[in-house]
């Protein structure tokens, strides 16, 4: 990319972020869903790259990897609990949904005639608003060597930062591995040794380290080839997290690697494709299945499965390919013009769907144009819009007993500046 400094920012627009349980299937008058609120992110990125000597260059970036967001006004799981618990003893589901959250409306339905909700251990507690908040960054120092005339190859150090919070999860105390030990004597719905590393800690960091490397070569005058690997980027464990993420609130970034081409037909024009494979069965923490249907309900883990654990439930997300079709065309020297599409498996089962509330990333298209303009040698300004067509997953029978789905579709424009020199 020659000789450049970096700066960009992204506004990120998440929208429709949704789900819904379908309680009407037992007897409700209503279904249990919601849209998540906050829509609006701001991702920064920069980068720099400068010549050591002419065989070798050495850069830096920094970007934002991933992440996930969902803010919930009513708790999912809370009022789904409140009409499950209603069907299983008998009693006739609520005529609406539940007025509030916070005092954990789920409580009456498990109290047993003749008992205080104090002896029980009731209210329920951390089910008010429901969500996480996952921001996920890399900073990655480089450094290049052009062996041949043609050909590069490249290692870079990938330094991860992490943040995450997660609040309404209160109903989950019967699945870690504090919680599970005071539910004997309520049935199993709630906890009177609540855990403390659950959920509604605020926001925990989380940092680590992993390697990428890559080659890029011209093997025909019009054709050129690339490949990339990145191991996995090793992180701390999100202390405060270490009875809901798996392996005590351990949760590291996947590997994927990365071949492609880019065939050059005239001198304006670059049609590009790309093929990866994203390693997410390599995370415990984002691959290990989630609760699934029982006679009782969502079933009860055993203790290998409980939150927190090595095998504790996850996400259940799957490995996945993703293919990319590209074109830039160089319209004159002070105009590029492109467009792209990328298509993605799902990640996320359908018999997965109940822990995805949370992050349900279901968008598999992606389609983006944009332009770069050049005023001058030494600057350039940089536009691209994205849009990620909406997509859902759903469930005859979730973790609940009853049909669900989640969707999701997404935004984004991105703007930046480059100084060359």
């Amino acid at each position: 990319v020659g000789e450049r400094v970096d700066a960009g920012i992204q506004f990120f627009n998440p929208g429709d972020r949704s789900a819904k349980l379908e309680t009407s299937a037992l007897g409700a008058n209503f279904d249990v869903d919601d849209k998540s609120r906050r829509n609006l992110f701001f991702v920064p990125s920069l980068g720099y790259t400068s010549k050591i000597n002419d065989r070798l260059t050495w850069g830096i970036s920094m970007y934002g990897n991933g992440g996930m967001n969902t803010t919930y006004d009513r708790n999912i799981y809370d009022e789904t609990a409140a009409v499950v618990g209603a069907f299983t003893q008998g009693i006739p589901a609520p005529p609406a949904p539940p007025p509030g959250i916070p005092a954990g409306p789920a409580a009456a339905a498990f109290v047993p005639e003749g008992t205080s909700t104090k002896d029980f251990g009731l209210p329920v507690q951390d089910v008010g608003t429901l969500g996480v908040d996952l921001a996920q960054g890399i900073i990655a120092p480089t450094l290049s060597f052009r062996f041949h005339e043609k050909h590069t190859v490249g290692a870079s150090l990938l330094i991860g930062i992490q943040r995450f919070s997660a609040y309404g999860l209160g109903n989950f105390q019967c699945f870690t591995k504090t919680g599970a030990s005071g539910c004997a004597t309520t049935g199993g719905a709630f906890s009177l040794t609540p855990s403390d590393g659950l959920t509604n800690n605020g926001h925990d960091w989380s940092y680590g380290a992993g390697v990428r490397v890559g080659w890029i070569g011209e093997v025909l005058p019009k054709l050129s080839l690339g490949a990339a690997v990145a191991s996995k980027v090793y992180m701390t464990e999100f202390d405060d997290y270490d009875e809901l993420f798996a392996e005590d609130g351990d949760f590291d970034i996947p590997a994927n690697f990365t071949v492609g081409l880019t065939y050059k037909p005239t001198t304006s024009l670059s049609l590009s494709f790309d093929f990866q494979r994203i390693y997410y069965e390599g995370v415990k923490s984002i691959s290990n299945a989630g609760p699934t249907m029982s006679d009782f309900g969502p079933a009860g883990p055993s203790a290998k499965n409980l939150l927190g654990e090595n095998d504790g439930f996850g996400f259940g997300w799957e490995d996945i390919n993703v293919y990319r079709l590209a074109a830039d065309y160089r319209y004159n020297n002070e105009w590029n013009f492109r467009a792209g599409y990328a298509y993605n498996d799902q990640p996320i089962p359908d018999d997965q769907l109940l822990f995805n509330i949370l992050a349900p990333a279901t968008p598999k298209v992606h389609a983006t144009v944009g332009f770069t303009y050049r005023p001058n040698n030494t600057s350039e300004w940089n536009f691209s819009y994205m849009h990620a067509f909406e997509e859902k997953v759903s469930s005859s029978r979730t973790a609940f007993g009853m049909p669900g789905e989640i969707k999701m579709r997404q935004n984004a424009v991105d703007l930046s500046y480059s100084f060359l020199f």
